[in-house]
């Protein structure tokens, strides 16, 4: 069995979307100071590196993190490589068979970007591609890097996968992960009333 940790590390210095504030780590108690036990304090959104999206986040009355469903979170994922792709669309997702999967990651070159600071060019969804994975049955989608939906976009993406009920995963590390089938584990931060939260994610080759 190989595990892989997909997870963006969190640290001050990692990318955050430009309207957001940047990660702040401060030691708040340290032993260095004399002082019993060492202490530290994190002040982000809840929508840093690896991070889940619940409909909340683009639908008014959806579902917030907790009332989300493990049974999606966990189990079986196909990771699909599109390297070769400026953007995500019908005709690049029917180049593969993707008969009975659910959970479906996306491995792009994306996966080569620098993270010294926020990259406005990444690969996305395309919206074509985000009603054929809602009518396909996709109940997961995942992506390596903040976003299933490209800069400046209008938000239509998300929209129509959140209101289909479509649990998005962000910012993951699939940079050396081949493509093949895995057991998802993603675990969300189990913050209430909150549209986002980042998460520990990782896939477990059989």
């Amino acid at each position: 069995m190989k595990i892989y940790d997909v997870t963006w590390p969190i640290t001050p210095e990692m990318p955050v979307w430009p309207d957001q504030p940047p990660v702040r780590i401060a030691r708040v108690r340290s032993m260095d100071k004399g002082e019993r036990n060492n202490l530290s304090e994190l002040a982000c959104t809840v929508h840093i590196g690896t991070h889940v999206d619940a409909p909340l986040h683009f639908i008014a009355d959806g579902i917030d993190i907790p009332a989300l469903s493990l049974d999606v979170l966990i189990g079986p994922t196909r990771l699909i490589e599109l390297s070769d792709v400026d953007e995500i669309t019908v005709a690049s997702l029917s180049r593969f068979d993707l008969n009975g999967v659910t959970r479906l990651l996306f491995k792009t070159s994306n996966s080569r970007l620098s993270l010294d600071g926020f990259q406005k060019s990444f690969v996305a969804v395309a919206p074509d591609a985000a009603g054929w994975l809602v009518d396909h049955g996709i109940r997961l989608v995942g992506i390596d890097y903040l976003s299933v939906e490209r800069f400046g976009s209008d938000g239509s993406v998300h929209r129509k996968l959140l209101g289909a009920g479509v649990i998005l995963v962000e910012g993951l590390d699939l940079a050396d992960v081949p493509p093949g089938d895995y057991t998802l584990c993603c675990l969300p931060l189990k913050l209430v009333g909150c549209e986002g939260a980042p998460a520990r994610v990782v896939l477990v080759q059989a």
